[in-house]
């Protein structure tokens, strides 16, 4: 190559830089959809635990409820009909009894 000139690429070397241009740029997109897909399926997880964590205060406090219900019932003048009820004193075993 002579001293002043310089190196004029082919067709070949533009063709060449473009395709790893795009290579690249494919890559780059590829990773930034991978991160946000991630990122929406941790949002997801996030709301779905709250939600879970939720569920699960929504029933202690049904759970609360029904064993003062469990305690009030017998005291009432009509108690003894509720411990004649089988269902009451299953109830009554699975939720009052300190046993288990």
């Amino acid at each position: 190559m002579p001293k002043g000139d310089f190196y004029k690429p082919t067709d070949i070397d533009a063709l060449r830089m473009e395709n790893e241009l795009l290579a690249f740029e494919v890559r780059f997109l590829r990773a930034q959809l991978a991160e946000s897909e991630l990122k929406s399926r941790l949002e997801e997880a996030e709301r779905s635990a709250a939600q879970l964590r939720d569920r699960l205060a929504e029933a202690e406090r049904a759970e609360q409820d029904l064993v003062l219900l469990l305690r009030r019932l017998p005291k009432g003048p009509l108690g003894w009909i509720f411990g004649l009820r089988q269902n009451f004193r299953i109830l009554e075993r699975r939720y009052l009894d300190t046993d288990a």
